[in-house]
């Protein structure tokens, strides 16, 4: 009968038919009593009011508790009347607590008796508990409670049994299939329970199972997994995920999968591939290369070896020499160390390889003479100095003396001191060669230059001198002062040259694109930035230091301040002309 609804008895005169038999409720017919006159508080029937046709698991308790109305003759509820409630002695069954299988509760003032929890026995299968109350003139009324004891409970959660945080090269089948465990409320797997896997793409990246589907629909078995078909991933690389979900249950599972990119199939050099620098520097653009898979994904991970000649016109890579190793990131860049020209002019390749890829990635490249000049001296008096160490003088200047034969380190630049009565010699290294009357102040030849001393230039009363790096690093001995340097702005182009001012107390340094830094009281009056036809070797002021020119490997000079218009000049000599001073 449905819950909440009042009874009330057809009552046929004993006269006619003798007394009252027992009846249960399917005796009693449903309908409001007619009125309150009608109540008798005699007992006339019983209903199952809730808790009827429940499962449970065996050993484990029903989850509500069986309720039955008693009502009397006039369907009204009738309190305080005892009802017995009974479940099978044998067979599959349930107890009350204590271990019994009947218990007696008393009607509440609503007409409802509560049972107290009703616990599945250990015997699978259906079974009947009877609820029954005595009435008037021995008759008893009864109604019954229809419970399922199971091995099964509902499905409460969903969890990752096998499968997770896999990784696959795309195209390729995962190693391990997805696997879930279904469980009910008490940790017990569940069978026969239908599981969705959804392959949920994330830029790009996804997966199939077997059969080309994004889905695919597993039943648990009877341990309560359930395992999906292959997975093969996609042709995107990339991290993505993986839902198992149950029907009516809000958990689901997540995998974390990645599709990693395949193997090398190509190998490409950057924008770096063909450039040139001057003697000793740094070339501006890093040697980079692109390595990519079959379908055009970038590869990380990579090993690239970069070798470059290891004779002739060739350089050398920071701390590695000929040879470099570098990995490819996430984007499938590999970048070289800082790549240096050594002290041969000309052109050569630099190649870039990696494993399983036939054809190397190149970068032509090109070795150019650096050379430089100081400012115009009296009577064109000149020295010139070569890379080799080569002295070549003009007019009325003097040899004062000559560096070693053999140079460890190239010779790079010369500064004569204020009354021409010597000069000073500076090597990529950093050593300081001083003749005539030009003393040797210091150098930096002991302190493993990180990159080589390009250029010179003397104080005013020739007590000192400042060597600048091609990374600008500036170094000063004597009375010379530190100003600043361009040393920690990452340079574009690398610094070939130093000038002082007049007084002494600041300089310029130019790189070789043309532009110009000034420190101290030195001023900017204008920078070579794409105006020469060539890389720049030089910076010289002009007398008064109101002015300079800065000199192009070609002889071409470009004039700001009071240095006049731009020209040219022809330099020559069997050696390459890396400095010179007046």
């Amino acid at each position: 009968m449905g819950k909440g609804r009042k009874f009330f008895a057809v009552f046929v005169a004993a006269a006619a038919v003798g007394p009252l038999s027992a009846f249960s409720a399917a005796s009693v017919l449903a309908g409001p009593a007619s009125a309150a006159a009608q109540c008798s508080g005699q007992v006339a029937g019983i209903s199952a009011y809730s808790g009827t046709g429940q499962v449970a698991k065996v050993g484990d308790a029903f989850s509500s508790p069986l309720e039955a109305e008693v009502v009397d003759t006039g369907g009204c509820p009738v309190s305080d009347a005892p009802v017995t409630f009974l479940a099978p002695a044998t067979g599959a069954s349930g107890s009350f607590p204590g271990s019994v299988i009947t218990v007696t509760v008393s009607t509440a003032s609503n007409g409802i008796a509560t049972a107290p929890a009703l616990t599945a026995n250990d015997v699978i299968g259906s079974f009947t508990v009877t609820a029954s109350v005595e009435g008037s003139a021995s008759a008893t009324y009864s109604t019954d409670f229809d419970e399922t004891n199971s091995t099964v409970g509902a499905v409460s959660t969903i969890g990752i049994s096998s499968g997770n945080k896999q990784s696959a090269e795309v195209g390729t089948a995962f190693a391990d299939p997805l696997a879930v465990s279904v469980l009910d409320s008490y940790g017990d797997p569940v069978s026969g329970t239908t599981v969705v896997f959804t392959a949920v793409a994330d830029n790009g990246a996804s997966a199939t199972f077997q059969g080309g589907g994004s889905t695919a629909t597993v039943v648990t078995d009877a341990s309560g997994v359930a395992t999906s078909p292959t997975l093969t991933a996609g042709t995107t690389p990339g991290a993505f995920t993986v839902t198992a979900t149950v029907s009516g249950v809000t958990a689901q599972a997540t995998f974390s999968l990645t599709n990693t990119a395949g193997v090398p199939y190509a190998i490409t050099a950057g924008v770096g591939s063909s450039q040139s620098t001057e003697l000793g520097s740094d070339f501006a653009v890093p040697l980079a290369v692109t390595v990519t898979d079959t379908n055009g994904n970038d590869v990380p991970g990579a090993q690239v070896v970069f070798s470059a000649p290891t004779s002739g016109a060739s350089g050398v890579f920071a701390g590695s020499g000929t040879t470099a190793v570098a990995v490819t990131n996430s984007d499938g860049v590999a970048t070289a160390p800082d790549f240096s020209a050594n002290w041969h002019t000309g052109g050569y390749v630099v190649t870039a390889t990696v494993s399983g890829v036939s054809s190397p990635a190149t970068f032509g490249l090109v070795n150019e003479p650096r050379s430089g000049a100081s400012a115009q001296g009296p009577d064109g008096s000149y020295w010139l100095l070569t890379s080799t160490g080569q002295l070549l003088t003009s007019g009325s200047a003097k040899d004062y003396g000559t560096v070693p034969a053999k140079l460890t380190s190239p010779a790079v630049a010369i500064a004569a001191t204020p009354n021409f009565g010597g000069y000073w010699i500076v090597t990529a290294n950093g050593t300081v060669y001083a003749f005539g009357d030009a003393h040797n102040y210091g150098s930096p030849a002991s302190l493993h230059l990180a990159k080589p001393i390009v250029g010179i230039a003397a104080t005013p009363d020739g007590k000192g001198y400042w060597l600048v790096a091609s990374d600008g690093g500036l170094f000063n001995y004597g009375d010379a002062k530190y100003y600043g340097s361009p040393a920690k702005l990452h340079l574009a182009k690398p610094i070939v040259g130093v000038a002082a001012t007049p007084d002494g107390k600041g300089y310029w340094l130019a790189s070789s694109s043309g532009a110009i830094y000034p420190y101290g009281d030195a001023i900017a009056f204008g920078s070579g930035l794409g105006l020469l036809r060539g890389p720049v070797r030089a910076i010289v002021r002009t007398a008064d230091g109101s002015g300079y020119w800065v000199v192009s490997a070609n002889g071409t000079a470009a004039g700001f301040g009071d240095a006049g218009a731009q020209g040219s000049a022809s330099l020559s000599s069997k050696s390459v002309v890396v400095s010179g001073a007046a």
